[in-house]
C-alpha cells in the first residue's frame, strides 16, 4: 500500500478548520432537535451526538475527521511538565485531537483542540449565575494554571448556549465579570448578533503559560426559543 506523502497529510491548521466546521454545523443541529435538555452537561451529551452527525454528514463531501471528539475526558500530559500536575486531573468537556506528523519531537506530535461549554442567560438560582460562571468556570480555566487547558495550543474554543435575556446583556453581564479579575472584554461578534443562530468572537487571551497570548474563539448558540 502506497503510504501518502508528508505534503498530502492533514496539517494542524485544517484540523481546527474542519473542527470548527463541524462544531457549527453540530450546534444548528442541536438547535433544531426542537426539545432539549436544560441542563449543562445533559446538554453537552446531546451535542457530542451533533457533532458525531455533523461530522457524518460534512464527510459526506470531504469536509469531515476520521476520528470522533473526546467528552469529558482529563487534560493530557504536557512535555514541559517534568513530573505529573494538577492541571492532569482536571476535565474539559470536549477535545478533538491531531497527530502532527511533520512534529519531529514525539513528545509534542499530540495535539488537541479544546472547547469548554457554559449556560448563557438568567441564573437559575442566586447561587448560580451563569454568565458569571461562563468566566469562573470556564473563561478562566484557559489562563489558570491549575487547570490550564489548551496548554501549549495557540487557540481554543468556548461554547455558550444561549438560553435567555438579550444578547447585549448577556455579553455586557460576562464583561463585568472578566473585567473584574483582569481577564480582556469580549469585543462584539464577528460577524453581528444571530438571531437563531451562532454569533461568533475572537478573544484573545494573556496567560502564565504557553503560549500566550491565546486566542479563544466563542461561539455563542440562540437556544431561547427552543423548548
Amino acid at each position: 500500500m502506497t503510504r501518502p506523502r508528508l505534503s498530502q497529510l492533514m496539517t494542524w491548521e485544517k484540523h481546527v478548520a474542519l473542527v470548527l466546521e463541524v462544531l457549527a454545523e453540530a450546534l444548528l443541529i442541536l438547535k433544531s432537535n426542537g426539545s432539549l435538555p436544560e441542563t449543562e452537561v445533559d446538554l453537552n451529551r446531546e451535542l457530542y451526538w451533533c457533532l458525531l452527525k455533523a461530522n457524518q454528514k460534512l464527510s459526506k463531501i470531504g469536509r469531515g475527521l476520521d476520528h470522533p471528539p473526546v467528552p469529558e475526558g482529563k487534560n493530557p500530559p504536557d512535555t514541559d511538565d517534568a513530573t505529573r500536575s494538577k492541571r492532569e486531573d482536571k476535565i474539559p468537556d470536549f477535545y478533538w485531537g491531531f497527530i502532527d506528523h511533520a512534529e519531529p519531537d514525539h513528545r509534542r506530535c499530540a495535539r488537541n483542540l479544546f472547547i469548554e461549554c457554559k449556560r448563557l442567560g438568567k441564573p437559575a438560582r442566586s447561587s448560580w449565575i451563569f454568565n458569571q460562571n461562563y468566566v469562573h468556570y470556564g473563561l478562566i480555566r484557559f489562563t489558570t494554571t491549575d487547570h490550564g487547558y489548551a496548554k501549549g495550543e495557540r487557540s481554543a474554543v468556548m461554547v455558550g448556549y444561549l438560553q435567555s435575556m438579550e444578547f447585549e446583556e448577556v455579553l455586557h453581564e460576562v464583561n463585568i465579570t472578566a473585567s473584574s479579575i483582569s481577564l480582556t472584554p469580549l469585543k462584539g461578534p464577528l460577524n453581528g448578533w444571530q438571531k437563531g443562530g451562532i454569533s461568533e468572537f475572537a478573544h484573545s487571551l494573556a496567560r502564565a503559560f504557553p503560549i500566550s497570548p491565546m486566542l479563544l474563539q466563542h461561539f455563542w448558540i440562540d437556544l431561547r426559543n427552543v423548548k
